[in-house]
């Protein structure tokens, strides 16, 4: 069921745009020399956890990511040997792509896990050398997310007109709960 991993280290932020500028911000991220790696396609999440929120106690995140016929298994963590950020957001991050959604969903409630957050987006990714640009509309707003060394968020960030008062570093299940919602992040529930 394997296919590939991919473990490392995650730097990122988020950034609220507008509702009205995705297509104008499309245009300012080609000037800028992005490219496109990713079309626009849209995205279920399923986040897991035991009964007791054993995970999101010690600051882990297991979840079950469906996009297109692609599926991907992710463990994030807090890094092992770092300071806390608080204006960006470091995890360490293990992925897995599997072949087949049900069947992991069936493992995970299994070995005792439970959803305990489902959330939705349609993401675009584009890439500029050590830089990934991430375009999400969600029930909640439109983000990006930049994910790379801080430097090069930093800049990347000050290209397209944001500052360090804009990065957000929390979670979207946060967010949500933020804006007064309950459930789940979906196009439905919104």
């Amino acid at each position: 069921m394997t296919i590939e991993t991919n473990p490392g280290l995650e730097i990122e932020v988020k950034i609220k745009i507008g509702e009205t500028h995705l297509e104008e911000f499309r245009v300012i991220i080609a000037k800028k020399g992005f490219q496109l790696i990713e079309n626009r396609a849209f995205e279920q999440n399923i986040v897991f956890d035991t009964p007791e929120k054993i995970l999101k106690r010690n600051k882990f995140l297991l979840r079950l990511r469906r996009k297109d016929n692609k599926y991907t298994v992710t463990f994030k963590r807090p890094p092992a040997a770092a300071a806390e950020s608080t204006s960006y957001k470091i995890r360490e991050e293990t992925e897995v792509e599997v072949s087949d959604f049900e069947t992991v969903k069936k493992i995970f409630t299994g070995l005792g896990y439970e959803s305990v957050f489902i959330y939705e987006k349609y993401r675009e990714v584009f890439q500029l050398e050590n830089v990934k640009l991430m375009v999400d509309e969600t029930p909640i707003g439109n983000f990006i997310e930049i994910e790379g060394p801080e430097d090069a968020i930093d800049r990347t960030s000050r290209e397209l007109g944001f500052g360090k008062d804009d990065y957000i570093s929390e979670n979207y299940r946060t967010l949500f709960k933020k804006a007064g919602y309950t459930g789940n992040m979906t196009f439905e529930n919104k």
